[in-house]
């Protein structure tokens, strides 16, 4: 260990760190576009430059290793001074375009221009510009603006380092320099809009949250991606009611600063018409609106007779949920089933591993700890199926399939798509939550669990299904029974 001082606060660090990471220690922020801290160290920004006592020049804070006995000026009048005229340097030729730019609120270039920049400009000459590479889709999800790159090189260290596939590149020399693709070679990576996280201008962004919304009309919520079984912790951005992105959050153990391409815009499944009431089948065979009530009653009226039932668990439920299904159907002397489809394999990488993912679903495991690892029986000569989530396998969507399940006497759905096809031959259908919408957690594929918290209330009468469960069970179980489930 070693103890340095940086601008007067002793604190005590790990030998070799280098001044960035040191000064987070005393909760002080060194300036920088160029570092991040799971790529190599370029320096090539200059931005970080900070005084060190008994050097005689600045010494760039990315690149210089802190030693025991150090002390260290990040902001005095010499660094600020050299830090003013770097940023002169990089505005001379950035487009005064904040106003329609998607980084717009987040982005650190207006940040420090508002700390070291100036109202006017000493450069009188055109400004560099690249014709035709304002809005260049250089993949399936990215788009470039070259004219607001700084040439930091984050996104080309990206494709280098953590993905391997190495599609960007400088062209061309000096102040011709671009960022760009091989010819044939789009940015098509399973990680490709993560350069548009690492770009610290808004050279790149993504095609699916481009001028959507203002990030700072967004709330953030912490969640974890539910698209596989890796678990990856991110951001949900949202605003009335609707994501409009997520974001990775870091996560040194599992996806370091990343989130996959897959994950990343899961969110867009979820726009689309909902279930937000219950359903129940009349006698005569007509699926119509209902309250609560009448779909508790309904229930109640299939279960307590029921002789076989069967009850179909889902990887996208969270331990909360599984837990109190489990009692639920233990209670009524269910059978339990539980399946997962296969993916290709997503590789995420951790601050110390690869991490793959080959589940579709976040919680297999987790629930599998719980309810067991059964596999769905035939539905021949069942009383009730109870299906706790419509969207538990993509085979649920095949109508081969819906008429085995429907080969059972009484249907009890939980969907929140409304077209889904399960939908409609369901006796009852109850309107369920989605991922956003949920308070728990889920177990990942190192046994890690983890939290994910509610974006916004559920739409309609839709409740959580840990209430529908609790709802079912305080009708079709013995008061001993729910408190014992309680």
């Amino acid at each position: 260990m070693a103890k340095v001082t940086i601008d007067g606060a002793e604190v005590e660090v790990k030998d070799g760190l280098n001044i960035i990471e040191a000064a987070k220690a005393a909760d002080i922020h060194v300036p920088h576009f160029c570092y991040h801290p799971s790529l190599t160290v370029v320096g090539q920004c200059r931005m970080c430059l900070v005084e060190v006592e008994g050097m005689p020049k600045l010494q760039a804070g990315c690149s210089t290793n802190v030693k025991d006995g150090m002390k260290i000026h990040v902001w005095n009048e010499k660094v600020d001074k050299a830090r003013r005229g770097q940023m002169e340097f990089l505005l001379i030729n950035h487009p005064l375009d904040c106003p329609i730019c998607d980084k717009a609120g987040e982005c650190p270039l207006q940040d420090y221009s508002f700390n070291y920049g100036s109202v006017e400009s000493r450069y009188g000459e055109f400004k560099r510009t690249y014709p035709g590479m304002d809005r260049t889709a250089i993949g399936p999800h990215v788009v470039q603006n070259m004219n607001r790159c700084i040439h930091c090189t984050r996104c080309i260290r990206f494709c280098q380092e953590i993905t391997g596939t190495s599609e960007l590149a400088f062209f061309k020399r000096g102040a011709s320099t671009e960022v760009g693709v091989f010819a044939g070679t789009p940015l098509d990576n399973w990680m490709s809009a993560c350069v548009a996280d690492v770009c610290p201008t808004g050279a790149l962004t993504t095609r699916e949250f481009r001028f959507e919304s203002r990030v700072w009309n967004l709330d953030s919520t912490e969640s974890v991606c539910n698209g596989c079984d890796v678990g990856c912790n991110m951001f949900i951005g949202h605003r009335n009611g609707q994501v409009f992105r997520y974001r990775p959050r870091e996560n040194p153990d599992v996806n370091d600063h990343w989130l996959c391409d897959y994950g990343r815009f899961s969110y867009e499944r979820y726009d689309t018409d909902r279930v937000v009431v219950p359903k129940v089948r009349n006698d005569d065979g007509y699926l119509g609106i209902a309250t609560w009530n009448e779909a508790l009653d309904a229930i109640e009226k299939a279960l307590r007779p029921a002789e076989k039932v069967v009850a179909i668990a889902s990887a996208n439920m969270t331990n909360e949920e599984a837990r109190v299904a489990k009692s639920l159907f233990e209670g009524v002397g269910a059978r339990v089933g539980l399946t997962v489809d296969p993916i290709d394999p997503i590789r995420m990488k951790s601050r110390t591993e690869w991490l793959v993912g080959t589940q579709a679903a976040p919680n297999y495991r987790g629930v599998a700890a719980i309810v067991g690892e059964n596999e769905i029986p035939s539905m021949d000569g069942i009383d009730v199926l109870y299906i706790c989530d419509a969207d538990f396998s993509q085979r649920t969507k095949d109508p081969a399939f819906i008429a085995s399940l429907r080969k059972a006497k009484f249907l009890i759905v939980h969907s929140w798509d409304a077209n889904h096809p399960l939908n409609e031959v369901a006796d009852v259908l109850l309107p369920a939550t989605i991922h956003v919408e949920k308070e728990g957690s889920y177990t990942n594929l190192q046994g890690r669990v983890q939290e994910i918290h509610a974006a916004y209330p559920p739409k309609g009468q839709a409740i959580p299904d840990v209430e529908i469960f609790a709802r079912v069970a305080a009708r079709v179980l013995s008061e001993e029974r729910v408190a014992a489930g309680a």
